[in-house]
């Protein structure tokens, strides 16, 4: 474990791609008269285009975008800026307002001392883009091997599928079966809802920041969109998104942000992902909370799908005895 654990991750995240699309892969291999070696590698091929292509495209544009959102901060740092008039004319709090801007953004270098408190360094463009730069080389090098594994997970899938059932069935008995039916599920449910979520809150939120006028609507909605997939992050997005507006002079679409994401949040958090998610893990919601913090906190990205899923595991061995004891009453 210790020589290999630089590449767990990848291990992981190949696994989790391959058990959320295993059932497709499936159909896939069906045209390929079970030719193993040509269908998985064929369908890991079009996995990747799928994914490159567009990371490709949007990883240019937010390089372009955060380098112009970085020299605006820079600006507004060096030059300071007045609080808007629309402040002024605030029917209520105008003066905490006014006061709170006086102190935080009206005079030069009020507005890194403002970040530091929150823990943000005001550093040049360059140092940002080549700490991106370095960052996505790293993740290249881990995307090539996850997708590596992934051609031989999907190559051996049956076999390696048998090969955990005979382990599971060794060390737990037929219990194991009952965790071999749930977690699959529970594991595509998680995944297809929160991307999902994600990707839509993403696009519909991006699409809202571009026609209201906010700069850097696609680096902004790519920010919302990984926000949409923890609780109680958006919210922040969308207070310092309407802020920023309000800087500019743009009352009008601060209100049309705080409005049209409360909406879209609402429809995604009440009806998208209970209907995507909850109906097939069947978990509490405190249970999906803790799973999803706990799992970010501790695992990064990947604990926005293994968080919900060691929950699931922890419920269902939680009411196992409470079937036993159901199956002896009706005895």
């Amino acid at each position: 474990v210790y020589l290999t654990h630089h590449f767990i991750p990848s291990m992981i995240w190949a696994a989790i791609i391959m058990i959320a699309t295993y059932p497709l892969y499936k159909k896939w291999r069906k045209l390929f008269n079970h030719h193993a070696n040509i269908a998985a590698l064929l369908f890991t091929f079009l996995l990747s285009l799928l994914l490159l292509l567009p990371l490709s495209w949007l990883v240019g544009i937010l390089v372009k975008e955060l380098q112009w959102f970085i020299n605006y901060l820079q600006w507004l740092n060096r030059e300071g800026a007045q609080a808007p008039a629309l402040i002024k004319q605030f029917p209520f709090f105008k003066s905490e307002l006014l006061q709170y801007w006086q102190s935080n953004f009206s005079q030069p270098g009020n507005l890194k001392h403002f970040l530091s408190n929150l823990h943000i360094s005001l550093s040049p463009t360059s140092y940002y883009i080549k700490r991106v730069g370095t960052n996505l080389a790293h993740r290249g090098f881990q995307l090539g091997f996850t997708i590596l594994t992934l051609f031989f997970f999907y190559r051996d899938g049956d076999k390696l599928f048998a090969q955990i059932n005979h382990v599971g069935e060794a060390c737990l008995g037929e219990r194991w079966f009952r965790y071999a039916e749930r977690l699959p599920k529970a594991l595509r449910s998680i995944v297809n809802g929160t991307m999902f979520v994600g990707l839509g809150v993403g696009i519909l939120m991006g699409l809202c920041y571009l026609l209201v006028g906010f700069p850097a609507p696609t680096l902004t909605g790519f920010i919302t969109a990984f926000a949409a997939m923890i609780p109680f992050v958006v919210p922040l997005v969308f207070a310092i998104v309407s802020l920023i507006l309000i800087s500019m002079g743009k009352m009008v679409g601060a209100i049309v942000v705080i409005i049209w994401g409360t909406v879209v949040m609402f429809v995604a958090d009440h009806f998208v992902k209970p209907l995507m998610i909850g109906g097939a893990i069947k978990l509490p919601f405190l249970a999906v909370l803790f799973g999803i913090l706990g799992g970010v906190e501790t695992l990064g990205l990947l604990g926005l799908f293994i968080g919900p899923l060691i929950m699931v595991l922890f419920i269902t061995l939680w009411y196992e005895p409470q079937h036993k004891i159901a199956e002896l009453r009706s005895l």
